[in-house]
């Protein structure tokens, strides 16, 4: 076998060996949902109809819009939506 085989074989091996490993750290993190999601121009839709007069951030999650805005009178709300139906969630 060639040092190049060598080193190859020895690559895949040592990347199996890891493979365990991450797929036990996947577990534990949030999934990104199966199947249709709210699109950000319809999280920002349900930020208005919930009070936001202005959308100050958003953030995509695996499984939330996170925004931030301001209402009429300048109080800040920060809202998160369940990016699979749209719930407002508490």
């Amino acid at each position: 076998m060639t040092m190049t085989a060598c080193l190859l074989a020895l690559a895949l091996l040592g990347g199996l060996a890891v493979l365990p490993g991450r797929a036990s750290q996947a577990e534990g993190e949030a999934r990104a949902p199966d199947g249709p999601t709210i699109s950000e121009s319809q999280a920002r839709e349900i930020a208005w109809s919930a009070g936001l007069v202005h959308v100050e951030e958003i953030t995509r999650t695996s499984d939330r819009w996170e925004l931030a805005g301001r209402t009429v009178d300048d109080d800040e709300i920060i809202l998160d939506i369940d990016i699979r139906d749209g719930r407002i969630l508490d």
